[in-house]
C-alpha cells in the first residue's frame, strides 16, 4: 500500500481515529518486530552514550521524547524548551533521549538510568500531542514515574485524546501513582482530561512552548497572497479532495496561493543543529510573506503569528487545534479566525486580509507562564 494511498484513507472522515488505532495497535507492533535489530542498534548506541557521562560534578535534566523526526513543531518544541532549561537551570547537564532509542531496550536503559539520575535531578518530557494510549512516547511516560518516584518529572505542554482505552489506564497507573509530577495540560479540553485522571498530579494549564516565540522576530518586506498549510496525516478532519476544493476557491477569490505542511524533508541534516533551527527560522519568515494563512496545523497557526500573519484555523480530527486557537482569541488577537466550515473560509480570508493588510502583532501572551515555570518545578 503506497503512501499516497494510506493517506488518502486515513483522512476520509469518520476513519482517521480508527486508522491511527489499527495502524498503531497492528501495524506499529509488527512494523516494530521486523525492525527489532536496528531498534537494537540505536538502543546500545544509547547506552554507549550514557555509560560515557562523566561524573556527578553538575546537576542534570533528562529530556525524553526527544524528536527524531522531520515535524517542524515538534522540532520547535524541542528548540525551545532547551533554550528554556539553558536559561533557568544554568550550568545543568542536559541528557537528551529520544524514545525511538529508549524503546530499543526499554527495561535494561532504565536499569542503567537508576545508577546515573540522582535525587535532585529534574525529568522533563517532551511537549506535543504524546498522549493517545498508543504513543511512542509514553513508553518512558510509564517507566519513569515507576522507576524514580523522587524526582520530580514535569511534562511540557501536552494535548490528550485517548485512542486506546489500556493505553489510558496504563498511563493512569503510572502517572498518577508520582506525586512529584508537574503536568502542563496544552489546551483547556487537555486539562480538563488531565484534572479527572491525575487527581494525584499538579495539573496547570499551559500556552505551547513555541508561543514563547512571539514578539521575538520582526519581518520587513512585502506580503502578497495566501498560504494553505494543511496536514498529510491521520488527524485530517477535511478529506484530501474537500481540501483541494478549497485551494482552488481560495485561489480564484485571492488569486496567488501557495500550499505546504510542517512536515518537511530536512535533507538528513543533524536535528540538533544550528542548521536545523536555521531551517525552521527561515520557515517561519516565509510565513511573513503572506497576506493571510489557512491551517490545521497548530504549529502552522503558531508559526503565522510569531511571523505577524493573520490565520484562518481548520478544524482537525481532535480538540487541539481549535482549542489552542484559544489562547491567542483569549489573549485579544484580533487576527485569528476559526472557522466553523469550509465553505466560510474564503470570506473569513479575505475579511482578515482586508482588516491587516500590512499583517498585525500577535499579543505576547506566553512570556508569563514559562516566567513562573522554574518555581513551579522547585515546589514539585
Amino acid at each position: 500500500m503506497n503512501n499516497e494511498f494510506k493517506m488518502k484513507f486515513k483522512s476520509i472522515p469518520g476513519l482517521s481515529a480508527f486508522a491511527v488505532m489499527v495502524n498503531r495497535e497492528i501495524v506499529r507492533p509488527i512494523r516494530l518486530a521486523l525492525r527489532h535489530p536496528l531498534a537494537h542498534k540505536d538502543n546500545k548506541a544509547l547506552l554507549k552514550m550514557l555509560n560515557g557521562l562523566q561524573g556527578a560534578e553538575r546537576p542534570r535534566v533528562w529530556y525524553f521524547g526527544v524528536p527524531t523526526h522531520n515535524n517542524l513543531g515538534d522540532q520547535a518544541q524541542k528548540f525551545c524548551i532547551l533554550a528554556w532549561v539553558e536559561a533557568n537551570c544554568p550550568g545543568a547537564e542536559i541528557v537528551k533521549i529520544s524514545s525511538r532509542d529508549f524503546n530499543g531496550g526499554a527495561a535494561r536503559t532504565a536499569v542503567l538510568l537508576k545508577r546515573l539520575v540522582r535525587p535532585d535531578d529534574v525529568i522533563i518530557m517532551q511537549s506535543g500531542h504524546t498522549m493517545d494510549g498508543l504513543h511512542p512516547d509514553e513508553t518512558a511516560h510509564r517507566m519513569i514515574p515507576d522507576s524514580f518516584p523522587g524526582n520530580r518529572i514535569v511534562f511540557f505542554p501536552t494535548s490528550i485524546k485517548f485512542l486506546s482505552k489500556r493505553g489510558m489506564r496504563r498511563d493512569i497507573r503510572a502517572i498518577n501513582a508520582h506525586p512529584r509530577t508537574l503536568f502542563l495540560a496544552r489546551d483547556a479540553v487537555s486539562a480538563e482530561k488531565a484534572r479527572s485522571i491525575y487527581p494525584k498530579v499538579d495539573v496547570r494549564l499551559y500556552p505551547d512552548v513555541v508561543t514563547t516565540l512571539i514578539g521575538k522576530y520582526e519581518f520587513d518586506g512585502h506580503r502578497s497572497g495566501a498560504l494553505l498549510c494543511t496536514r498529510n496525516d491521520g488527524e485530517k478532519f477535511y478529506s484530501y479532495g474537500e481540501i483541494d476544493a478549497l485551494a482552488d476557491e481560495l485561489e480564484r477569490q485571492i488569486g496567488s496561493l501557495a500550499q505546504t505542511d510542517t512536515t518537511v524533508d530536512l535533507g538528513g541534516i543533524d536535528l540538533d543543529s544550528k542548521e536545523a533551527w536555521s531551517r525552521i527560522e527561515k520557515v517561519i519568515e516565509s510565513y511573513a510573506h503572506y497576506r493571510v494563512v489557512v491551517t490545521d496545523r497548530y504549529h502552522g497557526t503558531i508559526f503565522a503569528r510569531i511571523a505577524g500573519t493573520p490565520v484562518v484555523v481548520l478544524r482537525t480530527a481532535d480538540h487541539k487545534v481549535t482549542s489552542g486557537a484559544q489562547w491567542f482569541e483569549d489573549a485579544g488577537d484580533e487576527a485569528i479566525t476559526v472557522a466553523g466550515d469550509l465553505a466560510s473560509v474564503p470570506d473569513l480570508a479575505r475579511g482578515l486580509m482586508t482588516r491587516f493588510p500590512e499583517g498585525a502583532a500577535a499579543p505576547p501572551f506566553a512570556a508569563p507562564y514559562y516566567e513562573e515555570l522554574h518555581d513551579l518545578i522547585e515546589a514539585v
